[in-house]
């Protein structure tokens, strides 16, 4: 079926509209901070993360975590990135959930558990991330098989977080 000249003048004019006003600016603004946050230039990074972490975005969560980690651009606080990871890991993010079980695992922010660094790195493992397939191996030769147990009912029970 051959498509009204009409038609596609209209969608050629509206495509630019979308692209502007919200169909693509999330990739568009994130790729921005990504390439600040490259270049050096966390300040303006932060800016872009940060209002979108607050709106949900894993992406944004993830990286605003992991610059309060470190202390870049905006106060070093383990505790706040522990939050933004949970945040993510929630919604099944991969690299947010390794990062958060590396916290429990090490106690940075949060409490140490290596029930709980067992639970999140399995989440990741489950998504092919071999970094924390090895260290999850190493952990339950560390745990009992009451904990191993615990874990794997909560890994059966868990749902992402939409």
């Amino acid at each position: 079926m051959k498509l009204p000249y009409r038609y596609c003048a209209l969608m050629l004019l509206a495509l630019p509209v979308l692209f502007f006003t919200g169909c693509c600016s999330r990739k568009a603004s994130l790729e921005e901070a990504g390439k600040a946050y490259q270049s050096g230039d966390f300040a303006k990074a932060a800016a872009i993360f940060a209002p979108a972490a607050e709106k949900g975005d894993p992406e944004a969560q993830v990286n605003m975590a992991f610059m309060y980690y470190c202390g870049m651009h905006v106060p070093k606080d383990h505790k706040k990135a522990a939050e933004l990871y949970r945040l993510a890991a929630d919604q099944n993010h991969a690299n947010a959930q390794f990062s958060l079980g590396t916290m429990y695992e090490n106690g940075e922010g949060v409490g140490r558990s290596l029930v709980e660094a067992y639970f999140w790195y399995s989440l990741a493992e489950k998504q092919n991330d071999k970094d924390a397939q090895r260290l999850r191996r190493e952990l339950e030769l560390k745990l009992s098989k009451d904990q191993v147990t615990e874990a794997k009912k909560r890994l059966s029970a868990w749902k992402p977080a939409k």
